[in-house]
């Protein structure tokens, strides 16, 4: 029932409904264990597609900000981060 009102009519005024709906297929694919790399740079990639797609809507968003993240560079950093030695 819960997929009904995701789908249907039950979020059709909600303007962020895309955003909703990647956010709850990345905690549901965590949920059921998908620690693996695969996983982790998809949820990414469809994180940077909503980030995209709500910069391209919004006409006053600075000129950069529909600029697309790179997964590795994103592990580089967190890795530095997380192990500074």
């Amino acid at each position: 029932m819960l997929m009904g009102n995701i789908m249907g009519n039950g979020f059709s005024g909600v303007p962020c409904q895309g955003v909703f709906l990647a956010m709850l297929l990345a905690i549901a694919a965590l949920a059921a264990g998908c620690s693996t790399d695969a996983a982790k740079r998809t949820a990414f990639e469809t994180l940077q597609n909503v980030r995209e797609r709500d910069c391209l809507k919004d006409p006053n968003s600075p000129s950069d900000c529909a600029k697309r993240g790179n997964y590795d560079e994103y592990q580089r950093q967190r890795d530095r981060l997380l192990h500074p030695d």
